[in-house]
Order: structure tokens, then C-alpha cells, then sequence
């Protein structure tokens, strides 16, 4: 795990009541509070990739594309299943297909006419096998796919990461809220409300259509890819009551 040492600022509201000097609040007015939301940001390094791969066909009618599409597809399904095998928890799966009309624009008639129909089979596959997506790539277009839609890298189960930052960051608000009612002259007395969150965004690799051609014609070897390491932030936002 490498930690980025980020510690977000956190951003506070107070809502205090005017108290006199030696009076505590009247029956049946709620005391105050302020809210405080602490958040802690740390890289972790991903254990999964999620891989969506595509064939494209196009043929002069809807059954050809799609006859033409369905052989290579299944071949692109063996290859990646192939290269998974044995490794518990990865998936190949379809997810996405369509079968439409292609168009060109006519310039002398100035309309689109049609050109014939274009089948798309996108094939996705989670694994954890990271060290081994530059291969699956290179495999897959060997097998028929013509379309490296994209290249994401994710964390399983963040739980317990998530568990850490959130302790950090429950730690912070409470602090920088103690903080601040010392220095309004009054004290956090207890916990009225508590919103925890905790993710980060998987991150695209981009694999370009016009790179993944060349590689499946031998014009240059595949890109290697890297996973690098991923931003987990943990926030949490407190509505702490106060007291004299």
C-alpha cells in the first residue's frame, strides 16, 4: 500500500446557540451543534481488471454480419476462457450486442443510403490475473476482436481498507470539531447524526481502436499495460451537539 499523505480539508458549518454566560439552553430548545465532515484519501494497489473487448462486422446483410460476427465471437469467448482457467472468481461474459443498419452519406444525393448492416458482440472480462491483461489483449486480437473498448482496474473488496480510512476520518472530524467549539468557548457533548462513505473510481487505460489494428496485423508489438496503484477516500460527516 502506498499512502499519498493527502489529508483533505476539512469543511466545517457551525450552528451554535447564543447561551448567556451562566444560563444553560431553556426547556425544549435544542442545543447546538456543528458539522463536521473529515476526509483521508490513501493509494492501494488494484487486484482485479476489467477488460471489454469487441468484434465489429459488417456485410451486406443483417444475417451475414451477424453469421460472420458470431464465429469470431465465439472464438474471441475460448481464447479468454481459456487463458482464465483454473483462476477462481474471473468471469467472461457477454454484455453487450447489436445488430444495425450501416449507413453512408451520399454526396451527389446528398442523403444517407444504405451501406449494409453492422453487428457488435462486446465480450467483458473481470479477472485477477492484472499481470496478465497486455497478453489477454494481445490474445484477443489475435482471435477475432477488432475493438478494445476499454481497460479498467478495480479493487474487489475494499472493505477493509475502507474500514481504516474511515476510522481516520471520523478521528479528524472529531478533532477539528473540538477544535472549533473550543475556540467558540463550548464543548462537543455528543453525536446527533453520522454519514460514512468510502470508494474510488476505476480507472480507464486507454487502448486505442487504431494501436489494437496494428497489433493484430503484426504492425508492432502490444502496449504493455500498467495497473499503477488507486485513490481510496474515506469521509465521514458528524453532527456533534455542543454544551457549555
Amino acid at each position: 500500500m502506498k499512502r499519498t499523505g493527502i489529508i483533505t480539508a476539512c469543511t466545517l458549518f457551525a450552528a451554535l446557540s447564543a447561551w448567556g454566560a451562566d444560563l444553560a439552553p431553556p426547556a425544549g430548545v435544542t442545543p447546538g451543534s456543528i458539522t463536521v465532515s473529515g476526509s483521508v484519501t490513501e493509494e492501494f494497489a488494484p487486484d482485479s481488471a476489467i477488460l471489454n473487448l469487441a468484434v465489429e462486422t459488417q456485410r451486406a446483410t443483417a444475417q451475414e454480419a451477424a453469421r460472420e460476427n458470431a464465429v469470431k465471437s465465439e472464438q474471441l469467448v475460448s481464447a479468454m476462457k481459456g487463458l482464465l482457467a483454473g483462476t477462481a472468481g474471473d468471469t467472461v461474459y457477454t454484455s453487450s450486442y447489436s445488430v444495425q443498419p450501416a449507413y453512408d452519406y451520399d454526396e451527389k444525393l446528398r442523403k444517407n443510403r444504405l451501406a449494409g448492416y453492422r453487428t457488435f458482440n462486446q465480450v467483458t472480462v473481470k479477472t485477477s490475473r492484472i499481470g496478465g491483461v497486455g497478453e489477454m489483449i494481445d490474445r484477443a486480437l489475435k482471435s477475432g476482436a477488432n475493438n478494445v473498448t476499454d481497460v479498467r482496474f478495480a479493487i474487489r473488496d475494499n472493505r477493509k481498507p475502507c474500514e481504516g480510512l474511515l476510522v481516520k476520518a471520523a478521528q479528524r472530524a472529531r478533532s477539528d470539531a473540538e477544535s472549533v467549539a473550543a475556540a467558540l468557548g463550548v464543548r462537543v457533548d455528543g453525536v446527533r447524526h453520522i454519514s460514512p462513505s468510502c470508494g474510488g473510481d476505476q480507472r480507464p487505460v486507454p487502448v486505442y481502436r487504431a494501436k489494437a489494428m496494428m497489433t493484430m496485423e503484426g504492425g508492432e508489438p502490444a502496449t504493455p499495460i500498467e495497473a499503477g496503484a488507486m485513490a481510496l477516500t474515506g469521509q465521514v460527516q458528524v453532527e456533534f451537539t455542543l454544551a457549555k
